[in-house]
């Protein structure tokens, strides 16, 4: 039987949220494997009959090149170890170490996925500079391994090959995103209440604190208007950040719920999804889970983020760090209830032409033929 390693360091033990990419591998008498830093008790899903675990070196936020070759060491002993001919790897901290340790491991086909191009563009100073240095020649030999490149959205692909880090034009390809299972996220009826939905992990690139400064804007002039945070606290959240939250949640602003597996339940709760975030990521999942549930959105017109959106048609894209913009399309929302009803008709049409998780899949198995 075919063998298929989709591997990532954000993937926990527990569970794996390429559910409907292992079924649908499945589908086609292909074995998955999953591979992951193994932090906890590995979860019964991974098994023979599903998808078997792989464990390997990976750290999500290093740079130390003694690491990555650690990481490149495992990766290469564990393709080699269980006879693994084909390779999808997500995230571009993880392409260097992983797609090269496939190719010495002899995977024959390897799949980059760029699903946003995260902190290494962004880094600025010293640090960026020497991260750079050591990463961009590392990755363009990374993308010469590879049979194809995917791409979350065109942005990224534009930044990729004018870095020159990408040759061949031809190995590219978007996507939308990692797509979002339009079967688990139903577009249900919106609640009559004004209530806002920020869903996603807690830091300020995620634009948490234009969310809340905003939300003290819209209750200024609508006190009924409630605010919902959902998500897990990122470890290296900055404290003004949380302090600014706490300040929020002491003075009846915003509500913070924790941590959620029920992302559907959260969504049928709002109104509307708010999701102002500037940190560079291929297409949001929590954007696209909205859309789908059939949630007039607010975002940002940053790469990954304008993907989910059509200006004024299923929702509005603001400038990044503006929560006066921001609480400006809040309320025009509240004050629009049927424009916003036929903006909610609309993202569910949106979810469905463009993120469709079958869709996008089956474009990911092909390139591996």
């Amino acid at each position: 039987m075919e063998k298929v390693a989709i591997l990532g360091n954000a993937l926990s033990s527990q569970m794996t949220d390429r559910v409907e990419l292992i079924n649908e591998l499945q589908n086609k008498k292909i074995q998955p494997y999953c591979g992951a830093v193994q932090d906890s008790e590995i979860h019964p899903f991974f098994s023979q009959e599903t998808a078997i675990y792989l464990p390997i070196v990976a750290n999500r936020n290093n740079i130390n090149p003694v690491i990555e070759l650690r990481s490149l060491k495992s990766v290469k002993e564990a393709i080699k170890q269980n006879d693994i001919e084909t390779v999808i790897v997500y995230g571009v901290k993880n392409h260097a170490a992983m797609a090269i340790g496939a190719k010495l491991g002899g995977a024959k086909k390897i799949l980059c996925v760029v699903n946003g191009s995260g902190n290494l563009f962004r880094m600025t100073g010293v640090k960026g500079f020497v991260a750079r240095l050591m990463a961009f020649p590392m990755l363009y030999f990374a993308y010469k391994c590879c049979c194809a490149v995917c791409f979350q959205n065109n942005d990224d692909r534009e930044l990729f090959v004018k870095k020159h880090l990408v040759k061949d034009e031809e190995k590219c390809f978007v996507t939308g995103g990692s797509g979002v299972n339009l079967e688990l996220y139903q577009a249900t009826p919106l609640p009559k209440e004004n209530r806002f939905l920020f869903l996603s992990r807690i830091t300020p690139s995620k634009g948490i604190t234009e969310y809340i400064k905003a939300a003290q804007i819209v209750k200024e002039k609508y006190p009924d208007a409630t605010f919902d945070i959902v998500g897990p606290l990122d470890a290296s959240v900055e404290a003004s950040c949380g302090a600014l939250l706490q300040s929020a949640l002491d003075a009846g602003i915003v509500n913070y719920h924790g941590a959620t597996n029920d992302v559907p339940f959260w969504m049928s709760t709002c109104r509307f999804f708010v999701y102002p975030s500037y940190y560079p990521e291929g297409v949001p999942r929590c954007a696209i889970q909205a859309i789908a549930s059939g949630r007039p959105i607010i975002t940002c017109d940053t790469p990954g983020c304008k993907e989910t959106v059509i200006d004024g048609v299923n929702g509005f894209m603001i400038p990044s760090k503006d929560e006066n913009a921001l609480s400006e399309k809040m309320i025009w929302m509240i004050e629009h209830p049927e424009a916003v009803t036929e903006m909610a008709v609309a993202s569910r049409k949106l979810a469905e032409q463009k993120f469709d998780v079958e869709e996008i899949n089956r474009q990911l198995i092909s390139r591996l033929k």
